[in-house]
């Protein structure tokens, strides 16, 4: 099998470039799309994370315009935003500034979805709010609705699963580091098998053996393979600051922390391809495996014909003498 690439329902930046900054242009959003493409993305969803509902919608209306400039087949394929919906719990909250998260609010949300002018896809909230339940509701199937940076009971999970809810975002990771052997969201999300789950296969956010619980939890089907890629991923090692003034470093190996602490993960630095290939090299999936949790789940989430996108050409393909996917002929 050849394809363009894969596909990311969970990018935040890349090659220096931040959705989720108010003061990057469609310029740069077009450029960042360019180089995800020549680097194995061939379709991602642009995801702007928890800040001030203004520069929120700022981001939306420039990620709109990117989008209707890209026009049908250009690469981002709609917007997903992770918040501000979520937990404001530590831990749970994760990078997240807690003075930005709030509750549901349908109205805002509609305000959002207009801006966005039909390309809003994606939107993960915490299910243990009281209005979670009606919001998802009320804006699905249109909106896919996941559960992430949550500390929900089982019930209120369920509660949010029989309103609409598909899936969890980024499982492993938005949790605190100590919980409840039984009474935990992890156990909750594996005991909601209608869930599909999302997860960073990218070597740090996970060990190999949390990702083969995943692998043996699910039907393939229900898996799909997201980098949760920053504004760091696609640059050089070395130290960088993010919009809200957090420094970051870089190492030669790919970890990306902050910089006051080498053991706190500031993000991922790696895109979809690389991500990918490592979770080929722990050979838990077959290549058929693999192009489903990579493209074929993400596509079917977002409601896209398969055949239509491999139409697009490209020669991103599997080796399987060295369980690496490679790009060219």
């Amino acid at each position: 099998m050849k394809a363009p690439g894969f596909v990311d329902l969970q990018v935040n930046g890349y090659a220096g470039v931040d959705f989720h900054d108010p003061s990057t242009t469609v310029a740069d959003v077009l450029i960042c799309a360019e180089a995800l493409a020549r680097a194995g993305t061939a379709g991602f969803l642009a995801t702007i994370t928890t800040s001030p509902r203004e520069s929120m919608e700022r981001c939306v209306d420039t990620l709109r315009q990117a989008i209707e400039r890209q026009g049908a087949a250009g690469n981002i394929l709609g917007i997903h935003l992770e918040g501000p919906f979520i937990s404001p719990e530590y831990g749970f909250v994760g990078m997240h500034p807690p003075r930005a998260v709030s509750p549901p609010d349908a109205f805002w949300l509609e305000k959002v979805r207009k801006l966005a002018g039909g390309h809003l896809k994606m939107v993960t909230l915490a299910p243990e709010y009281e209005q979670s339940a009606a919001l998802i509701a009320a804006f699905s199937p249109e909106i896919i609705f996941a559960a992430g940076h949550s500390n929900a009971a089982y019930p209120q999970l369920q509660k949010a699963v029989r309103a609409g809810l598909r899936m969890a975002t980024h499982v492993g990771n938005g949790c605190v580091q100590t919980v409840d052997r039984h009474n935990n969201p992890l156990v909750h999300i594996l005991a909601s098998a209608e869930l599909s789950l999302s997860f960073i296969p990218d070597g740090f956010h996970l060990p190999e053996a949390f990702i083969r619980m995943l692998v043996n939890s699910r039907p393939v089907e229900k898996l799909i393979a997201v980098s949760d890629a920053m504004t760091q991923a696609g640059l050089p090692p070395g130290e960088y600051e993010n919009i809200d003034g957090t420094r970051v470093v870089l190492e030669e190996n790919g970890w990306l922390h902050t910089a006051g602490d080498a053991n706190v993960l500031a993000g991922s630095s790696y895109n979809l391809l690389q991500c990918m290939n490592h979770l080929a090299a722990l050979s838990l999936l077959e290549e058929e495996g693999l192009w489903r949790v990579g493209l074929l789940n993400p596509l079917k989430m977002l409601g896209l014909d398969v055949e239509t996108f491999l139409k697009r050409g490209g020669g991103l393909r599997y080796d399987s003498a060295t369980r690496r996917f490679v790009q060219g002929p």
